[in-house]
């Protein structure tokens, strides 16, 4: 009981000093925030030269409440979280949290939710459910650098003849997994909106899923570098008003994503 009090006195206060910080942010705020994305539908992805997708209106919505000018740029994940991590720009998402992430970011809360699940070829009888041994011996197709193939290669550390396979995207990913380039019990671990998605777009109908690996948030990546906390924390804020107001829900609902709470 005592732990719950503190957590909600802290999110209180965590609230209520972002939005301060938003009014402190509008007094000077950053003359342009340049953030870099990938194409990662149905999360964002790029249209007619400009990004687009949910994640893109939280953005430029948040940005619009802090009278901030923000660019956003579709980039190859390798060189857009190259460039973040280099300070080159002030700004990626998607990113989940991490230890590793937090050396170079002010790492907002997450702002929805999503899934790793684990895809096989129809006839596969593979059914996940949180035991690793049922990898032993197969080969497991991920996308990476992400928190996917991290995810995956924790997962099969120390399981037998467990070998993963990272590519370039998910979509590489879901089509040598279709056409059994890893082998007769070959998986694939990948986001369960981004897979599904693709499976629908390409006609991958013979894949289904075989059991969920983890839950987490997609969150906002402020480069330590080049913004301030003051400067973080105002756009915390500013994800704060838009959680609590339900505009995050309405952005997210026609794509058929599921917002992450919101603070109390």
């Amino acid at each position: 009981m005592r732990t719950q009090r503190w957590a909600l006195r802290a999110g209180v206060w965590i609230g209520a000093m972002a939005v301060a910080m938003q009014a402190v942010a509008r007094e000077a705020a950053p003359r342009e925030v340049r953030f870099v994305t990938e194409s990662f539908p149905p999360y964002t992805h790029a249209a007619a030269g400009r990004a687009v997708g949910p994640m893109v209106d939280v953005v430029q919505e948040a940005c619009a409440r802090l009278a901030w000018r923000c660019a956003i740029e579709v980039l190859p994940w390798r060189r857009a979280l190259s460039m973040a991590q280099r300070a080159e720009v002030d700004a990626i998402f998607p990113i989940i949290d991490s230890p590793e992430r937090r050396q170079y970011f002010h790492i907002s809360r997450p702002v929805v939710e999503g899934r790793y699940e684990f895809f096989v070829r129809a006839g596969n009888a593979l059914r996940y459910t949180g035991d690793a041994r049922v990898l032993e011996g197969r080969v497991i197709g991920a996308y990476g650098p992400s928190s996917t193939a991290l995810t995956l290669e924790a997962l099969i550390e120390g399981v037998p003849g467990a070998r993963s396979e990272i590519e370039p995207d998910n979509r590489t990913v879901l089509r040598k997994l279709s056409a059994g380039r890893y082998g007769e019990g070959g998986v694939a671990l990948a986001n369960e909106a981004v897979a599904q998605l693709l499976i629908r777009e390409h006609g991958l109908t013979q894949l289904q899923a075989a059991g969920t690996v983890k839950s987490f948030g997609y969150s906002f990546a402020l480069s330590r570098q080049r913004l301030d906390l003051p400067t973080a924390l105002a756009f915390a804020g500013a994800l704060h008003e838009l959680c609590r107001s339900g505009r995050t829900a309405e952005l997210f609902k026609p794509y058929g994503l599921a917002p992450s709470p919101c603070l109390r």
